[in-house]
C-alpha cells in the first residue's frame, strides 16, 4: 500500500463523465466489475444513464450520519449482498459523491478484500478541491469526526464539469475555504490568481480548480502518510474550523473559512505574519468572499463555552499529548509552519478573538 499511496493519482478535468473502459483498462480493473457508491440525491438523467454500465449501485445518503461506524456493518452487508461473488484482482470502487460519500466509499474499499481499487468522482466543488485527494479516509465515533480511518489512494479522480455545472450557489460558496487555504499555503501565481478574483461562481471556481488540486499533491507527495509533519499543513484553519463544524453543525468549508480567520489572526498576534498580509488576508476572507466576522457569526449563533471548545479540542486528530494542539501558523502567502500549543493558549486566544 506504501508505493501505491505515495503515487499521485491520475487526475482527469472532463467535460462529461466518460466511459468506464476508457478508466478501467489503463488503470487495471475490469469494467464489469466495478461498484458504484452514489449519493442517492443526485438525480442528473446523465449520471442516471452512466451508472448503467456499473455491476452494482449502492445508494447512499450523503452527510455526516452516512460516516458513522456504528451503522458501517449494515452499510457493508447490504453492498455484498448487492455485490454477489467478486475477486479483488477485478475489482474497483467508484465513490459518486461530496465528501462523506467518498470518506465512506473509500473507507469500505480500503478494508474490503484486504483493499481493492478506487475512484473519486466529487459531485460538489469541496470535494474536488479537498476530501477526493490525498488518500484519506474516515468515520465517525460518537460524533467525532474522522476517529476511524485509512490511508487510501484512489487510482484515479474524475472531476466532471457536467456533474458539477447543477450546483446551487451556496454549494460554490461552500468550496471557498478549502480554496483560499490552498492558495495561501502555496502562494506565488495561485494565491495572485485567487486575490484577484472578482467574481465567485462556477466559472472563476472551474478555472482555479486545477491549480488547487496541483497545490494539494505538491505538499501530499512529500508527506503521503503524515508521518513527517509536512501534510499536517493543509491542517491550516482546521483546529478551530473542526470545533466550530461540530458545535454548530456547520458545513465543512463554512468551517474552514472561519478557522482560517482564527489562524491568520492568531499568526499576525504571535508575530509570525506581517500586520499588512494579516489586513490583505482578512480582507479576502471578508470583503471578497464574505466570511462572516466573530461578532457577525455570533449575532445569529450562541456563544460556545471554554469548556465545550476544550472539549472539541482534545477529540481533535491534532492532539499531540492530551495537553497541546499542533497548530499551523501562517508566515506569509506560501509560507506556514507547525507548532505545539497548549490547549489552554488556544482557549485565551479564543477569547481575545471572542469565540468563548
Amino acid at each position: 500500500m506504501g508505493p501505491e499511496l505515495a503515487a499521485i493519482p491520475h487526475v482527469e478535468f472532463c467535460e462529461k463523465l466518460p466511459p468506464l473502459k476508457e478508466l478501467g483498462g489503463p488503470l487495471g480493473f475490469e469494467t464489469k466489475d466495478a461498484l458504484a457508491i452514489v449519493d442517492r440525491r443526485l438525480k442528473y438523467p446523465h449520471l442516471r444513464q452512466w451508472l448503467k454500465q456499473f455491476m452494482a449501485v449502492y445508494e447512499v445518503k450523503g452527510g455526516e450520519d452516512l460516516k458513522d461506524l456504528r451503522k458501517f456493518p449494515t452499510h457493508v452487508e447490504a453492498i455484498v449482498k448487492k455485490m454477489g461473488a467478486v475477486s479483488p484482482r477485478s475489482f474497483a470502487v467508484f465513490a459518486i459523491g461530496g465528501g462523506t460519500v467518498g470518506d465512506f466509499a473509500g473507507f469500505f474499499a480500503s478494508v474490503y478484500k484486504r483493499g481493492v481499487p478506487l475512484v473519486q468522482v466529487p459531485s460538489t466543488f469541496l470535494a474536488a478541491i479537498d476530501s477526493a485527494h490525498g488518500g484519506k479516509t474516515a468515520l465517525n465515533l460518537k460524533g467525532a469526526k474522522n476517529q476511524i480511518g485509512s490511508f487510501h489512494q484512489a487510482r484515479a479522480v474524475v472531476i466532471s464539469k457536467e456533474l458539477l455545472k447543477p450546483l446551487p450557489q451556496a454549494q460554490c460558496h461552500s468550496a471557498l475555504g478549502e480554496l483560499v487555504k490552498m492558495a495561501l499555503l502555496s502562494g506565488g501565481d495561485f494565491y495572485s490568481q485567487v486575490s484577484q478574483t472578482e467574481k465567485w461562481d462556477f466559472t472563476s471556481l472551474w478555472s482555479l480548480l486545477p491549480l488547487a488540486v496541483k497545490a494539494k499533491y505538491e505538499i501530499v507527495k512529500r508527506d503521503p502518510f503524515e508521518s513527517g509533519g509536512e501534510r499536517q499543513l493543509l491542517n491550516l484553519g482546521h483546529t478551530l474550523g473542526h470545533a466550530l463544524e461540530a458545535q454548530y453543525q456547520l458545513p465543512h468549508g463554512e468551517a474552514v473559512s472561519l478557522g482560517l480567520v482564527f489562524a491568520i489572526r492568531w499568526s499576525q498576534h504571535r508575530g509570525y505574519l506581517s500586520v499588512k498580509n494579516e489586513a490583505e488576508a482578512l480582507a479576502l476572507l471578508h470583503e471578497r468572499l464574505k466570511i462572516p466576522t466573530v461578532q457577525q457569526f455570533l449575532n445569529r449563533k450562541k456563544r460556545m463555552s471554554a469548556s465545550r471548545l476544550k472539549t472539541w479540542l482534545e477529540q481533535d486528530k491534532k492532539l499531540v499529548d492530551g495537553r497541546h494542539v499542533s497548530f499551523v501558523f501562517l508566515e506569509g502567502f506560501g509560507q506556514a509552519r507547525r507548532v505545539q500549543v497548549p490547549i489552554e493558549s488556544m482557549l485565551t486566544e479564543a477569547e481575545r478573538q471572542g469565540w468563548i
